[in-house]
């Protein structure tokens, strides 16, 4: 992801303005400082301090940002910090008044892939940042995702910042420095601005109801494209074992480790050589069973220190005729098999589609042909690529300006009844967007992958026009919505990374 770049401004002492020194804000640098090189591994040779002597002049700040930038790329991402004194719609140096506004706007024109500031004082909040991102349908989504610009402000703009006492820093800093270094926050060897943001409103939170006298509303604006996810630490993901066996009757395709509390669970996708009757169907299941029974297939290692070396307690195997079946999930029926630990009553339950012979449990799948006959009538490939980005791109696109709105009512510059009517025309168009891409034709298989990350983005979108629809408001709690909606939105930045990932291979 580039290189982070890092200029920290600490202003304490004022020579040209009425103004109470700050001696703690020069802590503050040390502390930023720390946290960055310990919570992003950015080197210390990466981070420029402005204001160790306690005194930063407007000249100082301009010529701190060109040294800070200096041999900056176009992947690179800039962070700008600041503690010191704020007004209304400013912020304070040694030798006056600079625009809040205008800074944000400046920094904004940067080219680096990334810019983020961080304005540590009093009534930060009042800014602007208007642009929503914008995906461009000619280009990936690469160019997308993880780009733009952010602004992280101690308060709102009506508040006033204050210090921890007891760390001797100021008090919102504190929250970024302990969201940068916790490692609770940490998914995958990555931790996103949007999980850094979320503990600095949870920190807020706590402080808030400690020190009522004092309240302290974090403010964050962002126009990236989805979030940035630092990479902050090693990770070796899990191998899950891959199984494939071809005999003469038929091919074992693969197997899926779904282990279940104390059930070891195994599920075969099995590709039939020649036409089968049912009986024969049960006849492979059991051979079938028989062999994967001990099989070591398990989904991380929490998983496998808890089942190796015990039998499956249940099998399921899915049956289709080519690898076409296999890739979309679409079986001609699958089995059961359950051992002696399991309610046998349950799992063998007879149905209109369910059909016991040889003593095997057979699920036969009405649909089979049927979703066969669909993928007969399809458009090219070419084709389905380019619509299939054409809708992405306008849920996308929806979605962002939902995030942009929902954002306000977190900074709790809107109530939550204008979030709602704000929102209500995006739900609909979202539903649009969603509904087209549901009814785009099954895609081929070497598109497979590429087509289902798609359709889960569009699926974690379509939730976000639920939770804040006027006639679902009785179904969940005002909280409940605040918690599904972050939740959702965490979902759909990792489903842009997924998506990045899965452009650059079709």
């Amino acid at each position: 992801m580039g290189t982070i770049k890092a200029l920290l401004v600490g202003v304490c002492d004022y020579l040209t303005i009425k103004c109470s020194p700050l001696p703690l804000c020069k802590n503050d640098l040390f502390a930023m400082r720390t946290a960055l090189i310990h919570g992003l591994n950015v080197s210390s040779n990466n981070i420029i301090l402005c204001g160790e002597t306690g005194i930063v002049t407007k000249i100082e700040l301009v010529t701190s940002i060109h040294t800070a930038l200096k041999d900056s790329t176009e992947d690179d991402t800039f962070i700008l910090y600041f503690s010191g004194h704020g007004g209304k719609n400013c912020l304070v140096l040694s030798d006056g008044l600079i625009e809040l506004q205008d800074l944000i706007n400046t920094i904004e024109q940067i080219q680096t892939k990334n810019k983020i500031v961080i304005i540590d004082s009093c009534h930060s909040g009042g800014f602007a940042l208007d642009n929503v991102p914008i995906i461009n349908l000619d280009e990936t989504v690469e160019h997308f995702a993880g780009r733009g610009f952010a602004v992280l402000a101690s308060c709102g703009a009506e508040q006033f910042s204050g210090f921890d006492e007891n760390r001797k820093i100021s008090l919102y800093t504190s929250f970024v420095c302990d969201a940068l270094t916790s490692h609770f926050w940490i998914r995958k060897g990555k931790k996103s601005l949007e999980a850094i943001n979320e503990a600095i409103f949870h920190f807020a939170e706590v402080s808030n109801r400690k020190n009522g006298h004092n309240f302290q509303q974090p403010i964050f604006r962002s126009s990236i494209g989805g979030t940035i996810f630092f990479d902050v630490e090693e990770y070796n993901p899990y191998k899950v074992a891959k199984i494939y066996e071809e005999t003469d009757d038929y091919i074992i395709y693969n197997v899926e480790p779904v282990h279940h509390a104390g059930a070891k669970r195994l599920s075969v996708k099995v590709i039939l050589r020649f036409q089968c009757s049912m009986e024969q169907i049960a006849e492979i299941a059991t051979e079938i069973k028989n062999k994967v029974l001990y099989y070591e297939v398990h989904q991380n290692e929490i998983a496998e220190a808890h089942h190796k070396g015990h039998a499956a307690n249940i099998v399921w195997c899915y049956f289709g005729y080519d690898e076409d079946d296999m890739v979309d999930c679409n079986y001609i029926c699958h089995t059961t098999w359950v051992d002696d630990l399991q309610d046998k009553k349950w799992w063998y339950r007879s149905s209109k589609n369910t059909i016991f012979t040889k003593g095997v449990h057979i699920d036969v799948h009405g649909s089979y042909e049927l979703i066969k006959s669909l993928k007969e009538d399809t458009m090219s490939k070419d084709e389905l690529i380019k619509i299939t980005r054409e809708y992405t791109v306008n849920i996308i696109s929806a979605a962002e300006q939902y995030i942009k709105i929902f954002r306000e009512y977190l900074n709790n510059t809107i109530t939550e009844e204008q979030l709602i009517d704000s929102v209500a025309p995006l739900n609909i168009e979202i539903s649009k967007w969603s509904f087209k891409q549901s009814e785009l034709p099954i895609p081929p298989k070497e598109l497979h992958d590429w087509a289902h990350i798609h359709t889960k983005l569009s699926c974690t979108i379509q939730d976000f026009s639920l939770f804040y629809d006027r006639k679902n408001l009785q179904t969940w709690k005002s909280e409940n919505r605040k918690w599904l909606l972050k939740n959702a939105i965490k979902q759909y930045e990792l489903e842009l990374e997924e998506l990045k990932v899965a452009d650059k291979l079709i």
